[in-house]
């Protein structure tokens, strides 16, 4: 028997697997990100972000220059439309300038 049959890999050794000549290190450890819990907590955050920034609308005064501006909440529902649409105008954006995928060949 030889000697490195012996030994067990030390814990904080990944196991190694071969990818394209060189080694690729796998690390089967899910991430934190990875856990159902963990997204859920961070949709939770930002929800209560969110609906914090809301609420503070309620405890002060605001000085815009049009009256639609005052409005509680008006910045968060402006800033959700702007990103909808946003991400809608580089969806189109997206068809106008796609190029085949042989485009350059």
């Amino acid at each position: 028997m030889s000697e490195e049959s012996n030994h067990p890999t030390p814990p904080d050794e990944a196991p190694r697997a071969k990818q394209g000549g060189a080694e690729a290190v796998v690390n089967d450890d899910p991430r934190w990100l990875d856990k159902p819990g963990s997204v859920n907590l961070l949709i939770y955050i930002l929800i209560a972000a969110c609906s914090a920034s809301v609420l503070a609308d309620f405890f002060y005064h605001k000085h815009g220059e049009f009256h639609f501006q005052e409005f509680v909440g008006f910045d968060a529902i402006y800033g959700f439309v702007a990103y909808v649409g946003l991400v809608n105008l580089a969806k189109v954006v997206r068809i106008l300038l796609m190029r085949n995928e042989d485009y350059y060949d």
